[in-house]
């Protein structure tokens, strides 16, 4: 029998369902058993009138096809026989020592149908055409979201308890992924997901698939990258397991394909399995617009098919609109309104989702438009780099301090009702979250695109509020999570044009910044006039030595001015910024006193370097405000650190030479050592990072109990000090082994330095001193 006829004879697959799981199970009994992590929130369905002929909608919208529905999903037989057969050679020959991983990457653009490629088409293959010698299988599908080891762990306690909220066993799981074995070689593996499958009941015969959807939310929602390593090499280990109970199938848009070199294990599986997912034919198009139809009793006519095509080939990301104008057409059926009217009037592919978002819209009043503003803008994720993909959040996340809640989900039931379903809605362990049902309404929805265009640096502010507001809350509210300036500032800023679109949480962080800021400035004042006639005596010996410290420095500088200048004339754009970073240096607080203007010397020769230079070069890479910059000894390289979480290497010319990804949040303070091959960076999430010129991370420092605001390294690149929100200023060796912890400064530690002699540490903090240590 031909592959065409064994696919026609098992299309009589059923489906079976229960709260855990779902189970397709072919006519030769060969039975594949679903479970999600993601349990869809089941809405109460319209009722629509049965009159006549027309039967129930088998278009699918805006919705991806899952595995139960197979049976309605036509047009890539010939991937999925494809996917089908290399997914079977991945598990031949697999107790040999060459065997390849059992990991079958499934790449494409957003919109070009890979999840429901995989989903719809090679999952039901798998009962239909079960593996040789397993009529049975497992399959646990994901979607990483901001915490894939949570999310494996959950859908694994699911498959291992048949429990729809099995919370103590995910704890147990969760666990598990992370713990980590030595192999001969003494190399630390994460193989938790291995022990957890092979323990499972009767994994022999019915092994365990596990398929991520959505892969690219690994690196756009992850913001963790030891989570992310942890997921990743569990995955990696489960599918070379010579046991042969674990494969994976990944869906990963193809834009983030340049992430996976963080992980070079998974991007040469890529590299050598990955199946990019091609446009439809034109043959291919149109068995998905007629077959539906045909088997649901009511072809549709050439006409309203030619015009589908036309509207559909070529078009990127066509997929997901032109199964929601099939629904449209359908409706339209139903209230006896031929295919080619309602096509019309909805405007074409694309226009039926743009239409149906905008005609709800404004049937919204003024204030639930805010509303649905605020929530829209609350399900994306700012591409960086790439495009603007999904992002998943607690309903409870969306609500402003002034909203009430039910009102709020009335506005956002009325994007995810059965008709519409702009908006899918789950719940996840009792938790309700909201998600745009396809990122095709980012780019079709004109209002869409005009409130992402307006909005972009209030939501990456609104976001870094949120993480900032949500550290400080779990920690018990600390007076030290809270912000200063110049955060503070932008905060203030922030709160008088969008205070109505912040959460309790939001506000009650700024409140109380605001209050710990005002009391800090009292205390300041009160311990100007009482602690200065009580210090004079003790700190006589220390200010003696910090006044010579600066005079020495302050010199040098001038010196060094007097040379800029003099060599204008033989490298001018390198010495206009080394006298841009002279006026840096002569505004530091450690040298500079109020009202002091910059040493005549420095000022001549910035005026002559400016003077001297036509050349203006400006580096673009930062998706916000940089909050540091460095330059090398030599001149020759220039890193910068900035609110997008990124360290960002350049040569003098503007050139952008390597990108370094490590911290979560904002990175405060950059340097460079002396000899140019290190690049330390301090940052909001407590870490001090030490990288290779080349982007490589050598360490990752551990210590500090708040944002981390200065760095410096040796002139013998030994030794890192950093200075921090805690209000310690701490010393570092670069394997990243701390070796001493310094108190004393009575709030926030803004700088550091150390000498040329590398003997003395000199700091200065929100207390108003200056204290060298040694």
């Amino acid at each position: 029998m031909s592959d065409s006829g064994l696919r026609d004879e098992n299309r009589s697959i059923r489906i079976e369902k229960d709260a855990i799981s779902s189970a397709i199970i072919s006519g030769d009994g060969n039975r594949v058993v679903i479970y999600q992590y993601q349990l869809e929130r089941q809405l109460k369905e319209e009722k629509v009138s049965t009159t006549g002929e027309i039967g129930s909608n088998p278009y699918k919208g805006l919705l991806a096809f899952h595995e139960v529905d197979g049976d309605r999903y036509f047009g890539r037989e010939k991937q999925i026989e494809k996917l089908w057969n290399l997914f079977r050679t991945l598990h031949e020959n697999t107790t040999q020592l060459e065997a390849p991983l059992r990991l079958l990457p499934i790449l494409g653009p957003s919109g070009s149908g890979k999840s429901s490629l995989a989903r719809a088409g090679l999952i039901p293959e798998l009962a239909r055409r079960p593996l040789p010698g397993k009529s049975q299988a497992r399959v646990a599908v994901l979607v990483p979201g901001t915490h894939p080891i949570q999310a494996l762990a959950t859908v694994l306690a699911r498959v291992a308890t048949n429990d729809q909220t099995p919370v103590t066993k995910t704890r147990e799981f969760a666990e598990e992924l992370k713990q980590t074995s030595s192999n001969t070689t003494d190399t630390i593996i994460y193989d938790g997901l291995r022990r957890i499958a092979n323990v499972l009941p009767e994994i022999a015969v019915s092994p365990l698939v596990v398929l991520i959807d959505q892969f690219e939310e690994v690196y756009s929602l992850c913001n963790d990258p030891n989570e992310r390593q942890i997921f990743i090499e569990n995955l990696i280990h489960a599918a070379g397991d010579r046991s042969g109970c674990v494969s994976v199938i990944i869906t990963l848009r193809s834009d983030f394909l340049g992430e996976t070199q963080r992980h070079p294990a998974l991007n040469q599986v890529i590299a050598e399995l990955g199946v990019f997912v091609p446009a439809m034919s034109t043959e291919e198009l149109r068995q998905a617009i007629t077959k539906p139809a045909s088997n649901a009793g009511h072809p549709l006519d050439n006409a309203v098919v030619s015009l589908l095509l036309k509207d559909t080939q070529g078009r990127e990301g066509a997929l997901p609109l032109l199964q929601f104008a099939l629904t449209r057409i359908w409706d339209g059926l139903k209230i006896g309104v031929e295919p080619v009217k309602t096509l019309e009037q909805i405007g074409g592919v694309g226009g039926a989702l743009a239409d149906e978002a905008q005609r709800i819209y404004q049937s919204l009043n003024k204030q639930e438009k805010k509303i649905a503003q605020r929530v829209f803008l609350g399900l994306v994720q700012l591409g960086e780099g790439t495009s603007d993909t999904r992002r998943r959040a607690n309903i409870d996340s969306l609500l402003s301090y002034k909203d009430e809640r039910e009102y709020v989900k009335k506005v956002i039931d009325r994007f995810a009702s059965p008709g519409v379903r702009l908006v899918t809605l789950f719940s996840i362990n009792g938790t309700q979250t909201a998600e745009v049902t396809h990122e095709a309404l980012f780019a079709n929805w004109g209002q869409m695109k005009e409130w992402l265009d307006s909005s972009r640096s209030d939501i990456r502010f609104g976001r870094r509020l949120d993480e900032a507001a949500r550290v400080w809350d779990e920690n018990n509210r600390p007076e030290g999570s809270l912000w200063r300036s110049p955060d503070l500032d932008f905060l203030k800023n922030y709160y008088e044009r969008a205070s109505d679109d912040m959460t309790l949480l939001q506000v009650e962080f700024f409140e109380a910044s605001q209050q710990a800021e005002i009391k800090r400035k009292r205390l300041q004042r009160l311990a100007i006039g009482g602690l200065v006639t009580g210090l004079v005596t003790t700190t006589t010996i220390a200010g003696f030595a910090a006044y010579q410290w600066q005079n020495a420095e302050i010199e040098r500088i001038k010196q060094t001015a007097i040379s800029v200048k003099s060599l204008l004339p033989i490298v001018p754009l390198q010495n206009l910024v080394t006298a841009i970073s002279l006026v840096g240096q002569s505004r530091s607080p450690l040298f500079s006193f109020p009202n002091q203007s910059l040493p005549p010397s420095v000022q001549d020769s910035l005026f002559s370097a400016v003077q001297n230079n036509v050349e203006k070069n400006i580096f673009r890479g930062h998706q916000s405000t940089i909050w540091s910059v460095a330059i090398s000894t030599n001149n020759q390289r220039i890193v910068s650190g900035g609110l997008d979480g990124t360290v960002r290497l350049w040569d003098s010319k503007g050139k952008q030479l390597a990108t370094f990804r490590g911290h979560q949040v904002d990175v405060f303070s950059v340097a460079i050592s002396t000899d140019n091959q290190k690049i330390v960076s301090g940052g909001r999430d407590g870490t001090v990072q030490l990288w290779d010129t080349k982007g490589n991370q050598l360490a990752t420092f551990r210590g500090h109990q708040g944002p981390v605001n200065s760095i410096a390294i040796s002139t013998n690149n030994q030794t890192i000090v950093s200075g921090g929100q805690d209000g310690t200023v701490r010393l570092w060796d670069t394997k990243g082994n701390q070796l001493a912890t310094f108190g004393g400064h009575q709030g926030s530690v803004n700088l550091v330095a150390i000498s040329t002699d590398n003997q003395t540490i000199i700091s200065s903090g929100d207390d108003g001193t200056v204290r060298l240590l040694s």
